[in-house]
């Protein structure tokens, strides 16, 4: 239940993250970012929820501290990898005389 609680509090906090970088008007991921408000609101609810899991386990600095750390490192891993990503993904459909195939470019 430790390691269960732990990596569930890390992937809360890196989809709300991910929430927030997608609500924000610099991300290349999509052509129109995510609502604000959303994702505000799924950033906070995720950390509280990392922070209620890693409380049941940890004394109160200690969680702060594991919590401020994750949400950094996220931070940056989101922001970091986006401008790799030359421009959005898209699926083409294309047929051929012998079969038919999906693309995606």
């Amino acid at each position: 239940m430790f390691s269960i609680s732990n990596v569930l509090a890390l992937q809360a906090i890196f989809w709300g993250c991910t929430a927030l970088y997608f609500s924000s008007d610099h991300q290349r991921s999509f052509t129109q970012s995510m609502p604000k408000a959303l994702g505000n609101t799924l950033f906070v609810a995720t950390i509280v929820l990392a922070a209620f899991l890693l409380g049941m386990q940890y004394n109160a600095w200690a969680m702060i501290f594991s919590t401020i750390t994750m949400i950094i490192i996220n931070l940056a891993l989101v922001t970091f990898t986006a401008p790799h990503q030359k421009r959005p993904l898209r699926l083409q459909a294309y047929r051929t005389d012998e079969n038919e195939a999906l693309a995606l470019i």
